[in-house]
């Protein structure tokens, strides 16, 4: 039984989606999750630190991720996520955010923003090694400054310029992506 201090278990974790049955239960942005899926192409000198990572900690490290299908980063991060665990041999599971409080706030961004998606490492035992959310450092820092470059636009210009800006900036965040991981991994070897 998953407890207030217990936040994942096996048979909590039994309970996430795979990736296949993740796709047939999307709803919104099911090409781009798609699309996502099948351009990226996970290096491997990042899958073999993901597969040495999981041997030095003895085996069994499990993903979760926690997305919602409507979040254009979700629809950029869960699939690269997935990859990872993929390409690395780590277990892993998909939770829909909304449908799962307990998880949803035990990861909130700055402790107060239920942001997605999340990314959370666990080892054999489900004692959490680490967590990352919603997208990488530079993404927020491209992010405000296009936001100050675009003040003087219309909103729907802002919105057209935004859109543009974020698709030419997509395959760098998901390898920032991965490279935030990695980071997150090597700081609890």
């Amino acid at each position: 039984m998953v407890t207030a201090t217990t936040i994942m278990d096996a048979e909590k974790f039994a309970q996430g989606l795979t990736w296949e049955q993740y796709a047939s239960s999307i709803q919104a942005n099911k090409e781009g999750f798609q699309r996502t899926y099948d351009s990226f192409t996970m290096p491997e000198e990042d899958a073999a630190f993901f597969r040495a990572y999981n041997e030095r900690k003895g085996g069994g490290v499990k993903m979760v991720i926690i997305g919602e299908d409507w979040c254009p980063d979700v629809v950029r991060g869960l699939p690269v996520a997935v990859k990872i665990a993929e390409a690395s041999g780590l277990e892993y599971r998909i939770f829909v955010r909304d449908q799962n409080p307990e998880l949803r706030d035990s990861f909130l961004w700055r402790h107060e923003y239920p942001s997605i998606p999340v990314v959370a490492f666990f080892n054999k035992d489900f004692k959490e090694l680490g967590h990352w959310i919603e997208r990488p450092a530079i993404a927020y820092k491209q992010m405000a400054e296009l936001a100050d470059d675009l003040k003087a636009l219309s909103d729907e210009e802002r919105r057209a310029e935004s859109g543009k800006r974020r698709a030419e900036w997509a395959d760098s965040w998901k390898k920032e992506t991965v490279r935030e991981l990695k980071e997150l991994l090597y700081r609890v070897m």
